[in-house]
Formats: C-alpha cells, sequence, structure tokens
C-alpha cells in the first residue's frame, strides 16, 4: 500500500465531501474560528459519554490560553503562562477584571487552571518537563461547572471579540 497523504495543498479542488479546512488563510477571522473549534471540541469532550480526561483539560486550558491572547494587544510576546497572561491583562486595566460576576468567575477557572498546569505542559503529555505525572496534583473534574465556566469564558470572549471588531 502506498501512503497517500491527508492533506491537500492550498487552493487545490478537493476529491473528498466535508473536508477538515486546516489552514486559516481563508477564514473571515482566524482568532475567532480558532477559538470556536477549541470551544467546541472542549465541550465535545467534557460532553462525551466515554471522554477522555487529559486531553479535555488540555483543551479546556488551551481554550483560556487562546482567548487571553485574543484579547491582548497584538503583536504582544505571549508564551503558555496563564498566570503572566492574566498579569498583562491586568495591569492594562482590561475589562476582565471589572466588578462583573461573569468576569470575576473566569479570572477564578483561569486562575484554576493555571493552578494545576503552571508550564502549560500537562494535560497534553503523560508527564511534565521534570519527569512528574502529569496532572498528579488534580484526580478529577466534575463535568457540569467545568462545561459552565467552558462555556462562559467562550461566550464572554466571543462578546468582546465582535464588540471590538465593531468598534473597528
Amino acid at each position: 500500500m502506498t501512503y497517500v497523504s491527508p492533506f491537500a495543498d492550498m487552493d487545490t479542488d478537493h476529491e473528498w465531501p466535508d473536508p477538515l479546512c486546516l489552514s486559516r488563510t481563508h477564514c473571515a477571522n482566524a482568532v475567532e474560528e480558532t477559538l470556536s473549534e477549541f470551544y467546541q471540541c472542549a465541550v465535545a469532550a467534557i460532553d462525551a459519554e466515554s471522554p477522555s480526561p487529559q486531553p479535555t483539560f488540555f483543551l479546556a486550558r488551551h481554550l483560556a490560553e487562546l482567548a487571553l491572547k485574543a484579547l491582548l494587544e497584538p503583536g504582544q510576546k505571549h508564551g503558555h503562562d496563564l498566570g503572566k497572561l492574566l498579569k498583562r491583562l491586568q495591569e492594562s486595566g482590561d475589562d476582565l477584571f471589572t466588578d462583573g460576576e461573569d468576569q470575576r468567575l473566569i479570572v477564578a477557572f483561569i486562575r484554576d487552571l493555571h493552578s494545576h498546569d503552571p508550564k502549560g505542559d500537562q494535560g497534553r503529555y503523560a508527564t511534565t518537563t521534570s519527569g512528574d505525572p502529569s496532572l498528579a496534583a488534580v484526580c478529577c473534574a466534575n463535568p457540569e461547572p467545568f462545561r459552565q465556566y467552558v462555556d462562559r469564558l467562550f461566550g464572554y470572549t466571543m462578546e468582546r471579540l465582535s464588540s471590538v471588531g465593531q468598534a473597528v
């Protein structure tokens, strides 16, 4: 059997129905589309009858990282540290740090994710960069509030991004 790549070159006709469009080249809004895809995957993983907990954690954590980066000014060097990303937003006086209940819960959720994975290496590997078992400090996640916080984070971020787009 000969290997046939599942990936197509840009701007070619696809020979299969319903392709998985990977490139962000032709997106109307690549940031929003990427956030939406990670949100959909995180929600599907949380809601799955046979969940995959470690990838679920990674998807939610990565969604938080993408959301924070989307709220930061373009062109900044970001990294994967949720604590530092939150700090940059707070220092800039971002609306995420106002007195709103949604904002308070979103920040608490992101800090919780950060406390369980400060380096961003857990949930995607079996061990941390230091060789410790991944997510050893947390036993499990309650799906209902986990889903609620993921929904809240995504909804808030998309609302903020759409209001920025309208202001331009």
